[in-house]
């Protein structure tokens, strides 16, 4: 499986646990923001740096991701390996 594929379906993973993917351009703020999850408003969301490397934005997103219960959603095998 492609590495976009992988993060397209970890995309669609966060969507179905209303978690919002933003990417965001973090090189921009002075203060050194960093790529995760957090929580805006009462939402979760996940913040990525649009300049990292597509295998870094997987990573963020299966950090931020393990922290669900991923139980009850349908997960691809190929994605699902990542959280074990």
């Amino acid at each position: 499986m492609k590495e976009s594929d992988v993060l397209q379906n970890l995309e669609e993973i966060a969507g179905q646990l209303d978690v919002k993917v933003c990417n965001v351009n973090l090189r921009k703020f002075s203060y050194g923001i960093k790529s995760g999850l957090c929580k805006v408003r009462g939402e979760h969301r996940v913040i990525v740096d649009k300049n990292l490397h597509l295998s870094e934005k997987i990573d963020v997103l299966i950090e931020a991701l393990q922290k669900f219960d991923l139980d009850a959603l349908t997960v691809c095998p190929a994605v699902k390996r990542f959280f074990s």
